[in-house]
């Protein structure tokens, strides 16, 4: 992974592919589009720019220059949803929960089967 925008991404591949992790949700930029005040989104987003950049630091340290292997399991946007593994073989998700970079999307969690957390 060569960037990381937020928490749960996009993470940026060096093939430049953008990556969504797959079941979780980490707090948003202010500036994102869905913190905007007229977005009827917003009430599914936490918009803090210190817990949004906080978030990004956790999950950079553990991405950054490191290869990853993902599956994907869908598309958010111009992203593609994907549960990612890291090269110790954790769980991307996991680790961004256990790390208190992300939170667990229930909704989503179900909907591409992640399994538990060890």
């Amino acid at each position: 992974m060569t960037r990381v925008h937020d928490g749960d991404g996009p993470l940026w591949c060096s093939n430049g592919v953008k990556i969504r992790i797959a079941g979780v949700q980490a707090p948003d930029f202010e500036s994102a589009s869905p913190c905007r005040a007229a977005d009827p989104r917003r009430v599914n987003y936490r918009c803090d720019n210190a817990a949004a950049k906080r978030s990004q630091q956790i999950v950079e340290r553990l991405v950054l220059r490191q290869t990853l292997r993902c599956e994907a399991t869908g598309k958010s946007y111009t992203r593609v949803v994907a549960r990612c593994t890291l090269p110790d073989g954790r769980s991307l998700s996991c680790a961004a929960i256990a790390s208190g970079a992300a939170v667990r999307w229930d909704r989503y969690w179900r909907q591409y089967r992640m399994g538990d957390c060890r």
